[in-house]
């Protein structure tokens, strides 16, 4: 994947702009501190600023989407929708690497929700998201352990990106990895390490497994 300068330039000034924010937590509250922990201040100062670090690339994040939202499809890496991915990833890449220290895994579906994704109660995250702002997750649903569902990826120099909708009481399987404009309907199954290609739409009730997946057993 291509970087280029433009690339280098307003990741540089978002990631400072963030890096201002969340150093006025730490600081504003510094007198406080003080007062309150004298010389142990300096234990919570560092976790002040990363919490206001990852909450501030939350909403940087949402803004950079309503500024410019990301519609699905095939661009080149020379495109500006590729250069306005690569912004929107960096951002919430970090922002989460921030938050994450304090993010137990039963609040995973928290800290996916904060970046823009759309998840239901009950449900169990074992695996990772990526461009969690495309994703939907219904009630119930559950991604085993490292399995990935992914709103984009790129192949022969382009980006490909597009939503990914799962629905109610879903199983996506360990090591299972489902790519962007795929819909899994409620009740679903996809078994252990199967790979759910771009464009699939699993029916209700359906098992699917493989590399590519295909329906194994139809739903009732």
């Amino acid at each position: 994947m291509k970087a280029t300068a433009l690339d280098y330039l307003l990741s540089t000034l978002v990631i400072t702009a963030l890096v201002l924010v969340a150093l006025a937590v730490p600081v504003l509250a510094h007198a406080h501190l003080v007062a309150a922990l004298q010389p142990y201040h300096v234990l919570l100062e560092p976790v002040l600023f990363l919490l206001g670090y990852g909450l501030a690339s939350a909403l940087a994040v949402r803004l950079l989407l309503h500024w410019r939202p990301l519609p699905a499809g095939t661009y080149d890496q020379d495109a500006p929708e590729f250069t306005h991915w690569k912004l929107v990833t960096v951002t919430y890449r970090m922002g989460q690497g921030a938050l994450r220290p304090f993010i137990p895994v039963f609040l995973q579906p928290v800290l996916e929700t904060l970046f823009g994704a759309r998840v239901g109660r009950d449900v169990a995250l074992g695996g990772a998201i990526d461009d969690p702002y495309a994703v939907t997750i219904g009630d119930g649903s559950v991604l085993g352990n490292a399995s990935l569902v992914s709103a984009n990826y790129i192949a022969g120099g382009k980006l490909v990106c597009g939503p990914v909708r799962i629905g109610r009481d879903v199983t996506v399987g360990a090591n299972s990895v489902v790519f962007p404009n795929t819909l899994i309907n409620d009740g679903a199954t996809l078994v252990v390490g199967s790979v759910l290609m771009s464009g699939s739409v699993v029916g209700p009730n359906e098992v699917w497994r493989g590399n590519p997946a295909r329906r194994w057993t139809a739903g009732p």
